[in-house]
């Protein structure tokens, strides 16, 4: 059967449709950035969070969302945000360079609430969640609005997302096993078009791209699953893919799946990031103990991902031109996001390692500086 062949919607896929067009026109360059979404609880502010990765020696932020928060932000169910001025202000004092934004665990609340409370407990304000489903998916939708309108003030337009539930949660488990789920699949892509429609209208108006991280027990799991939502939303041109290699190990490695003529036009970011396989464990365990489970996070030099072929790789499909032309300039951060089931996230004592400054220093390393060929050896040796 053709592979872009999708039963759910008795369509073929278009890949020109898929297409973003997005060129800068010139050379791109890879320098280093730290997904922020782990240092946040524990280091609480904007302002700490970025003055430890330039410390750590990045020089790109993905900004968690949560930092954007404003005093009394989840009082009395109250949305705040800072002022995007004084954002722009902490990260061009830091010399910060083309920052994102992760807005991954608001975006997936919002569709996910539906199903039950403990789909977003860990996502919104207690005042909220008190208010019942309705409410957090209402309240979400207003609060992510809020995100892309401060963020895109503050010169940022490239979102990391997560897109939730938007069907029975079955479906979204790996294996849909339960019998006759057709007509479950085509209302929660009705229910995916309807309920992201606002959100999507105004991420095309203020030219905010939402990135997808392709990630199981989300709005798409793989390749295919991305192709369901873009069909669904009639190509909608603020859907796009967020890379991250990681989440490669069920069947759809790294190289297939990103260069997929469904992905491939619409990835404009990624993460570095690897796993590694605990021999004899199972990778859907259902487990939280990390270092039981057969899918494990490791550093970025150790696991299944050759991350040096992979930054090639985003290189060769236009991740860096697209990235360019969206934010501006001429270069692209890798943002490290160092989960390790061994070592703490950041250093107990100066004298031992912490996953996240490490991973920095590994991007700094090995992919800093990396840049797309305009010609290859053999032209060159043509000229001798």
């Amino acid at each position: 059967m053709d592979p872009l062949y999708f039963k759910e919607f008795n369509a073929h896929f278009d890949p020109n449709r898929a297409r973003l067009n997005l060129r800068c026109g010139g050379k791109v360059r890879i320098v280093s950035g730290v997904e922020t979404g782990q240092l946040a609880g524990s280091m609480g502010t904007l302002e700490a969070v970025a003055k430890y990765a330039v410390d750590s020696g990045s020089q790109s932020v993905m900004i968690s969302n949560y930092l954007l928060n404003g005093p009394g932000h989840g009082d009395n169910a109250k949305i705040v945000f800072r002022d995007p001025k004084e954002i722009r202000q902490i990260l061009d004092d830091l010399r910060i360079v083309v920052p994102t934004i992760s807005a991954h665990c608001a975006a997936y609340a919002h569709l996910s609430a539906k199903w039950g409370p403990e789909f977003a407990d860990k996502f919104v304000p207690p005042a909220v969640l008190a208010r019942g489903a309705a409410y957090v998916e209402s309240w979400s939708e207003e609060y992510l609005i809020g995100v892309l309108e401060t963020g895109t003030t503050a010169g940022i337009h490239i979102f990391g997302w997560f897109w939730g539930l938007w069907g029975n949660p079955v479906l979204h488990s790996g294996y849909p096993w339960i019998f006759g789920w057709d007509t479950m699949m085509s209302a929660g892509l009705e229910r995916f078009t309807s309920v992201t429609a606002k959100v999507r209208a105004r991420a095309n108006q203020l030219g905010a791209y939402l990135a997808h991280e392709l990630h199981p027990g989300t709005g798409a799991i793989c390749s295919r699953d991305f192709g369901l939502l873009l069909m669904a939303t009639d190509y909608d041109k603020s859907l796009c893919v967020w890379g991250d290699p990681s989440h490669c190990w069920a069947g759809e490695n790294w190289t297939r799946r990103f260069t997929s003529p469904i992905v491939a036009p619409r990835v404009v970011g990624s993460h570095v990031k690897n796993f590694k396989y605990l021999d004899g464990a199972s990778t859907l365990m259902i487990s939280e103990d990390w270092l039981q489970r057969g899918h494990q996070f490791c550093g970025h030099g150790e696991g299944e991902v050759n991350l040096e072929s992979y930054a090639k790789m985003l290189l060769a499909i236009g991740v860096g031109e697209r990235f360019c032309a969206i934010q501006g300039g001429d270069i692209m951060p890798l943002f490290s996001e160092a989960e390790d089931s061994i070592l703490p996230l950041t250093a107990p004592s100066p004298d031992l390692l912490g996953a996240c400054s490490s991973g920095i220093e590994w991007v700094n390393e090995h992919l800093a500086g990396m840049s797309l060929t305009s010609a290859t050896f053999t032209d060159a040796m043509a000229k001798v």
